[in-house]
């Protein structure tokens, strides 16, 4: 357990600091924006964002998905390239199509979604970046399997840092807007994109292996439904602001929503980026299933621990950052956030369905969750706008859950701890609401807060048992010990 745990943590940790400096360079950037452009100019970039990561799930048919899958399963080395030469090269020609295709159909895609084909120079730039951004993903993710986390994150870091500073330039200093933006996210996507494929066509055979792509696609497909779904689950909202409000209404929720990520962004990307493929590799392991619920508590704890932290100090952040026809932007914090919660449970819990590769269920747990979520959102959002919008959002969650846990017990029972998963959400989510009722100025609201957020970290640590504990202080001594030495050699 202990080994397993340590392990998960060094990653993730590692992880986790890359993410942690390249998305932080993005919130650093949040003022640039709501200084530079309009709510309606930054709705008008989230919904190019929604364009590509659609199109993005027809990208590859579920072979991304796979590539962990297949990896893992494969002992040989030349296999285990092959699959990635093979994922690789599909993926590119696929989205070549899709970009070619998306370029010529740009008009219509403008007027369908900002109700005017005057957009449609901006979808075709926005076609182009996700091309370019999809050439990154698998060698992103053979570095990963590979363990090279270092190398991933200075990747990662070096991406970001180069794509804020073009985003600087574009918006600040040539003040070109959302066209600046658009073209500045596609030329730094080109740079990377190219330069990371060449870098892994060196290593790899630079074929496609069709018995290898066979298997990756009868894995794969049943997933893509899958993925329209958290598509729809995400996403769906901001087009139905978009139908009962305005782009403005689309830029504040979006904010929100952002705000919100944080919790994605400290825990639930570092820990995916591990987790997509180390799941197969520990269902290998005679105590998998203990181990699996271990981790969804584990997870449940830093992700109850971050969320309530989001929740907390929203407000104050988004009063210090934005001007004021941003500050409706907080209300919706606190429910974006408990979602994400919701997300990472899940992203444990469904490792019964992978492990067993019974993805066929996500076509129909998919299409269950898409259609409540847009039946929610067009009932809710008529009536109550970015609030209902995120009560909608965290009904589908719930619904996406409990789901996703029926299925995966039905083929790979797992004894979860539920008193304690109980007890570490219901006590976040208490503290929480109890916040939402005090109003203070800004010092004695932070002074506060931190307080409430000390008061949850003693009640998680008295919901570890001894064992537990002793085992997070040992980490917590190792990774302190390994950073000493990390300084002592910089001196």
């Amino acid at each position: 357990m202990l080994r397993e745990v340590s392990r998960i943590v060094k990653h993730t940790g590692i992880y986790g600091l890359g993410v942690v400096l390249s998305k932080s360079v993005g919130f650093i950037l949040i003022p640039l924006y709501t200084h530079y452009l309009k709510p309606a100019d930054y709705g008008t970039l989230e919904l190019l964002d929604l364009i590509a990561f659609l199109a993005s799930n027809f990208c590859s048919l579920g072979v991304f998905s796979a590539v962990f899958r297949f990896y893992a399963a494969y002992d040989h080395e030349q296999d285990k390239k092959e699959v990635i030469s093979t994922a690789l090269l599909f993926i590119t020609g696929l989205s070549l199509l899709i970009t070619l295709t998306m370029i010529g159909l740009a008009p219509r895609i403008a007027a369908a979604v900002f109700g005017n084909a005057s957009y449609a120079h901006l979808v075709r730039v926005t076609s182009l970046t996700l091309f370019f951004s999809n050439l990154t993903e698998v060698p992103l993710a053979y570095w990963r399997m590979r363990e090279r986390s270092v190398l991933f994150v200075m990747v990662g870091l070096l991406r970001t840092v180069v794509g804020a500073g073009m985003m600087v330039t574009a918006v600040a200093v040539l003040q070109k807007g959302v066209l600046g933006a658009v073209y500045a996210g596609c030329i730094s996507n080109a740079l990377f994109g190219l330069a990371t494929s060449g870098v892994i066509l060196l290593e790899i055979p630079r074929r496609i292996v069709s018995s290898k792509l066979k298997e990756m696609l009868k894995y794969g497909l049943p997933i893509v439904p899958w993925a329209l779904n958290l598509y729809v689950l995400t996403f769906a909202d901001r087009f139905f602001l978009r139908h009962f409000g305005t782009l403005g209404d689309v830029g504040v929720y979006a904010l929100g929503y952002k705000l919100a990520m944080i919790v994605a962004l400290l825990v639930s990307g570092p820990f995916a980026m591990l987790w997509q493929w180390h799941q197969f590799e520990l269902a290998k392991q005679k105590d998998a299933k203990t181990l699996y619920a271990r981790i969804q508590l584990y997870v449940l704890l830093a992700s109850a621990f971050v969320a309530l932290g989001v929740a907390l100090f929203a407000k104050d952040v988004v009063r210090v950052m934005s001007p004021p026809s941003y500050w409706a932007a907080s209300r919706i914090v606190p429910l974006i956030a408990l979602c994400y919660v919701l997300e990472n449970v899940r992203a444990v819990v469904m490792s019964g369905i992978l492990v067993r590769q019974a993805t066929r269920s996500l076509i129909w747990i998919g299409a269950v969750v898409a259609s409540s979520n847009l039946l929610l959102n067009y009932v809710l959002i008529s009536r109550y706008m970015a609030m209902g919008a995120a009560v909608a959002t965290l009904l589908s969650y719930v619904l996406n859950l409990a789901l996703c846990y029926r299925s995966a017990q039905s083929v790979y029972p797992v004894r979860y701890e539920y008193a304690r998963n109980a007890l570490a959400l219901g006590a976040a989510s208490l503290i929480c609401l109890a916040s939402q009722w005090i109003e203070l100025p800004l010092l004695p609201s932070i002074l506060l807060n931190t307080s409430l957020m000390l008061l949850y970290a003693v009640i998680a640590a008295w919901i570890l048992n001894e064992e537990e504990r002793t085992m997070f202080q040992q980490i917590g001594v190792a990774i302190a010990s390994r950073m000493r030495s990390v300084l002592a050699r910089a001196d």
